[in-house]
């Protein structure tokens, strides 16, 4: 019986001499290497909680040490000096081009991930797991540890007998449409088509279809996660349930990889879609008569309204949104009566599902989607309605950003609906029964550092102008400072942090922004 690469590595590692081994030998390489497993899983307690450093009494991996774990693989290990290593470092933003990883391992199975986290539990290397690479902090790389690339897990396949997806932790938004949409389904998630769907179902999942069907996090019914003891698991609401619990809204990188998603799907039915625009002066007022208009939206409606300032100083507004499976005719009279203005413009069309998510991703799979830029991101998550104060201040932060002719964005997002009547603490997503989420946004032309300080500067300036009426962030639009994690979690972090240190008590999975 022939043996397989991964068979012959622990076969190797046990110290047998592989070529030819008749059966009972096989079964002995076998026990070998589960108990060579075995006794990696007793070395993780050796981990330091410093970040990037080796651990006490283990020596740094050596080229030999890379090719071996490369051989073990159904995927690869990236080294430097290589051009298939650049292009597997690269994230979506380039200002995260200058952190060469000692390696990134591309695995092609849930066995793979098993062995890369085994690997670097032995070597005392911290693990980062990178889905889509669209960490608005750059925590889907680093300096120091093995970069656990997932892209190669992007399987999608639907069980029309459930009305379920299987998605594999790598695949791409894009993608999952796509595939899912060929069967006339669709799950509830973002609209950036090349984020990966680990990524935003970890941190909850806004987008239009959330009023309706709730966040990506919520229709979650299993997951196949890797843990930081190595071990694969299939975790749902009886198996695990604190795990399971925690990979719903928490954020990425912290408790384990998950190599693929089980998902409830909805059907993709044809969308109405609007866009209305106002002149700067009725700003106020359109944000007064957005607001209101949520408290009354049906589900099927999804919107946001977005206050930008551009490069040459003009100021807009827009009102964006879709009404699912139906004519967008009658929600847009319904917000411009709640305005009690006429928009400057308005335009309205319905058209079918995959239409309106490649419209919304500007993009049509992953080659077309497949374009890097810098954004540098922030929220608010809003309880209540803005009011007037509230609203004049954040005008007035997009009025200054506006005067410097830089451009910046704050836009609002509906967060009633399906999404808000979620028990509080039936995920780990901290926001249910809140009112809107305000995202501040500035697309950079540049990475250069002092663009970069400058759009932060602008977003610290917004969070002050708002503070009186904010409760928190949300975790996918993470910021840099580690000190403000709680302001991401709410309520749930002193469970959250139990949970973490249960299941990666030695911090393998290791970056400033875990918990």
């Amino acid at each position: 019986m022939p043996l397989s690469r991964r068979a012959l590595i622990r076969a190797g590692a046990a110290g047998l001499t592989v070529a030819a081994l008749p059966a009972a030998a096989e079964a002995a390489a076998k026990a070998a290497g589960n108990a060579a497993e075995h006794s990696a899983g007793k070395a993780a307690g050796e981990v330091t909680r410093q970040s990037g450093a080796t651990t006490a009494g283990r020596r740094a991996p050596t080229p030999a040490d890379w090719r071996a774990l490369d051989a073990s693989l159904d995927g690869t290990v990236e080294l430097p000096g290589t051009a298939s290593y650049e292009a597997a470092r690269r994230l979506a933003d380039p200002r995260f081009d200058g952190v060469r990883p000692p390696a990134v391992a591309r695995c092609a199975t849930g066995a793979d991930v098993a062995e890369v986290v085994r690997f670097a539990r032995r070597m005392g290397l911290p693990v980062v797991p990178r889905g889509g690479g669209h960490s608005y902090v750059g925590a889907s790389t680093t300096r120091t540890g093995v970069v656990l690339d997932l892209r190669r897990l992007a399987a999608v396949s639907y069980d029309a007998a459930t009305r379920s997806a299987t998605i594999g932790g790598g695949a791409r938004l894009i993608d999952v449409y796509n595939r899912l949409g060929a069967s006339g389904v669709a799950v509830p998630s973002g609209s950036c088509g090349s984020v990966g769907i680990g990524g935003i179902t970890l941190g909850g999942g806004i987008g239009m279809a959330a009023s309706a069907y709730g966040l990506t996090c919520d229709v979650v019914s299993a997951a196949e996660v890797v843990t930081a003891d190595g071990r694969r698991r299939t975790v749902d609401a009886g198996r695990e349930p604190d795990l399971f619990w925690a990979l719903r809204g928490a954020g990425g990188g912290q408790f384990g990889v998950v190599t693929a998603w089980r998902m409830r799907t909805h059907r993709a039915a044809p969308v109405g879609r609007f866009v209305l625009t106002y002149p700067w002066s009725d700003a106020a007022r359109v944000a007064a008569g957005w607001q209101a208009r949520l408290a009354v939206a049906p589900d099927e409606t999804w919107s946001s309204c977005q206050f930008a300032a551009d490069a040459r100083g003009r100021l807009s507004v827009r009102i964006s949104g879709v009404v699912l499976d139906g004519a967008p005719d009658a929600e847009v009279a319904a917000i411009v009566r709640a305005i009690a203005r006429d928009p400057r413009s308005a335009a309205l069309h319905r058209r079918p599902y995959l239409e309106v998510v490649h419209d919304r991703a500007g993009c049509t799979d992953a080659a077309s989607c497949a374009s890097r830029s810098t954004e540098l991101i922030g929220s608010e998550i809003f309880p209540r309605v803005l009011p007037g104060a509230g609203v004049a201040a954040l005008l007035a932060t997009v009025e200054r950003r506006a005067r410097q002719r830089r451009p910046g964005v704050a836009k609002l997002k509906r967060m009633t609906g399906a999404l808000g009547r979620v028990r509080p603490d039936a995920t780990a997503f901290a926001w249910r029964g809140v009112h809107t989420m305000l995202q501040w946004l500035v697309e950079s032309p540049t990475a250069d550092p002092a663009t970069v300080a400058d759009a932060y500067r602008w977003i610290a300036d917004g969070h002050r102008a708002v503070a009186r009426w904010s409760a928190g962030r949300y975790v996918n639009y993470v910021e840099p400072d580690p000190a403000l994690l709680p302001r991401y979690h709410g309520g749930h972090l002193a469970r959250l942090r139990r949970i973490r240190a249960a299941v990666d008590p030695q911090r393998l999975f290791r970056s400033p922004y875990a918990l």
